[in-house]
């Protein structure tokens, strides 16, 4: 490893320990000044829980008793099938078994449900959403200078419901660990462009197939591989015939997706006796046919536009580079309008109690480079439109800092929206 190398990795090390840090202040701040929540809550209850589950009977409980799991609905006579699949049990393992290790040697009680263990999960979800930030920043540095790159990165973190899913309260569900994956695989989509050599083909295919196995909806994300460069129809093509020309490599990622696989296909069949389940049953996508795309974008409680306004800057970079064919746009934008027509057709499509949409969050890293076209548009303006942006900019990010800190799911859902209880929210 060259030393140029070894610096790097030190630079990342000691400013991962700062973000850590700062983290789990902010979050001490938040449950304990803010809301008195105990550190419980990141993991107790609704889909974390789901999650948890996995390896509190992995490495706590009877192996045989998998099919018999709490949170799951029932299948079959005195059997019972967890809806959630395992990707993010697995992301927290290494976690999991620290705070196991040391509970262990410590004399401390090593049943996978003290403060220790949460803590360790919330250590993990901050970990994995520093992993994200960095693969943005590297993505966005392929193409932009370090002070565009840096800004963009911050304001994903800063001005979107990443910060609440990952520092606040949300740390024990799915998304960030999404939206660390999908950056990760972003990075090496764009390596392989370059070249398409095995080691990039694994780099890519398995941050790839952990996201899918997080959340299968984020299949749709390997568009942006598939149609990586296409911008017209002689594009696509040129796109087409390299596939069929490597095809080996669509054989490779299948290879890979099996063996992230393993784990999830082991224990649908050990409960159903298939490899392959639909394990959410009757929850589904009942509204196919009249997708609910106002809740989804403007939804007075979880609308993505609403309640993460700097998405507004991403889409128009977005419409720009694709008026101007360029930057890979077009796959972008396609998988952009599929994910908010399944999140349209999910059964709620407000995702219940959540802070924003939710589950955009998995797609955020796609708007890094219209982002950042944005911000470097914003650099080269006169100071006087530097100045106001800025200060959009900068209200945005006070505003989704601002509403994770005063969120809360029991005033937010049990009464009727009112301007009185969003400014409520939002005052000091």
């Amino acid at each position: 490893m060259s030393e140029t190398n070894q610096l790097e990795i030190r630079k990342l090390i000691r400013y991962g320990w700062i973000f850590l840090v700062a983290g789990l202040i902010i979050n001490y701040i938040y449950r304990m000044v803010f809301h008195s929540i105990p550190i419980d809550k990141i993991i107790v209850g609704s889909d974390m829980e789901g999650y948890y589950q996995y390896l509190f009977h992995f490495f706590v409980k009877d192996w045989s008793l998998f099919d018999r799991m709490p949170w799951t609905v029932p299948f079959g006579e005195g059997k019972t099938l967890s809806m959630f699949t395992c990707g993010i049990a697995i992301l927290w393992s290494p976690f999991f078994l620290m705070a196991h290790l040391i509970s262990i040697f410590s004399g401390l009680p090593a049943d996978g449900k003290t403060g220790l263990y949460y803590g360790f999960i919330l250590v993990g979800g901050i970990f994995y959403t520093y992993i994200g930030l960095v693969f943005i920043y590297k993505f966005l540095r392929e193409f932009f200078e370090h002070k565009v790159s840096l800004i963009t990165t911050s304001l994903f973190f800063l001005a979107t419901n990443v910060f609440f899913y990952s520092v606040l309260l949300g740390a024990g569900m799915s998304h960030i660990y999404s939206f660390s994956m999908i950056a990760i695989y972003l990075y090496y989509c764009n390596q392989f462009s370059k070249d398409s050599s095995l080691k990039n083909l694994i780099f890519l295919g398995v941050p790839f197939a952990m996201a899918v196995l997080i959340r299968p909806t984020n299949m749709i994300s390997g568009l942006y591989l598939f149609l990586y460069g296409v911008s017209n129809w002689t594009t696509f093509k040129e796109k087409f015939f390299f596939w069929v020309k490597n095809y080996r490599a669509i054989i490779g990622l299948l290879v890979i997706g099996i063996i992230v696989f393993i784990p999830q296909m082991a224990y649908w069949h050990f409960v159903t006796g298939k490899f392959l389940v639909y394990s959410y049953q009757e929850y589904g996508f009942p509204n196919w046919n009249a997708p609910k795309f106002g809740v989804v974008l403007f939804g007075k409680y979880n609308g993505w536009l609403t309640y993460t306004p700097i998405v507004w800057f991403g889409l128009t970079g977005l419409f720009i580079l694709l008026w101007r064919k360029q930057m890979n746009s077009l796959s972008v934008l396609l998988i952009l309008i599929v994910s908010v027509y399944i999140n349209a057709s999910w059964w709620v499509p407000t995702f219940a109690a959540a802070v924003g949409q939710r589950a955009m969050i998995d797609y955020l890293p796609l708007l890094a480079i219209p982002m950042a076209f944005v911000i470097n548009q914003i650099r080269e303006r006169s100071k006087a439109v530097r100045i106001a942006l800025g200060i959009v900019i900068l209200l945005f990010v006070f505003y989704n800092i601002q509403f994770g800190f005063r969120y809360d799911s029991g005033m937010w859902w049990d009464s009727p929206m009112s301007w009185t209880k969003f400014w409520t929210t939002l005052k000091f």
